[in-house]
């Protein structure tokens, strides 16, 4: 089962996937983007409630017109213009290796946040499991980076 959003889209609207879309910071970054002028929320995943629709599993967001939670492995990137990974730590890094290289990702976990891969084992106690990525990935802190984030795909 694929649930995709269907919904028209304004000329200036992102279509965005969320990657955990069912915990803390995924239901946050769903309540922040529903309400975001530019966003338009088109894919959900959450393993847990997979097959639910987004009112039912949370329904302080009712009313916003959300694709149902779907599985992380049934997620299809077709017209995802960026796909936010709000997934446990140490999770993120495997899933990143399967999506379409030219898909832009915001993630909100630890996992690419350091970008030595050596300090990163040191620090999170498991090897980095997709140390070819970590070239591409910059630390989002616009203060000291915003043109090497507006430049990379993760």
């Amino acid at each position: 089962m694929v649930a995709q959003s269907s919904k028209p889209l304004a000329s200036n609207q992102l279509r965005i996937g969320i990657l955990g879309a069912s915990g803390y910071t995924g239901v946050e970054l769903v309540r922040l983007l529903v309400r975001h002028p530019n966003a338009s929320i088109a894919l959900l995943t959450a393993n847990s409630h997979a097959g639910k629709s987004y009112d039912a599993a949370f329904p302080h967001l009712t009313g916003n017109d959300l694709p149902t939670l779907i599985k992380t492995e049934d997620a299809t990137w077709d017209g995802i213009d960026v796909a936010f990974c709000a997934l446990p730590h140490g999770t993120t890094q495997e899933i990143v290796r399967e999506l379409p290289s030219d898909l832009k990702v915001v993630d909100l976990s630890a996992d690419f946040r350091l970008e030595d891969v050596d300090t990163y084992a040191e620090w999170y106690g498991h090897e980095h499991y997709a140390p070819a990525l970590q070239p591409e990935a910059v630390y989002g802190l616009t203060e000291f980076n915003r043109g090497r984030i507006a430049g990379n795909r993760l």
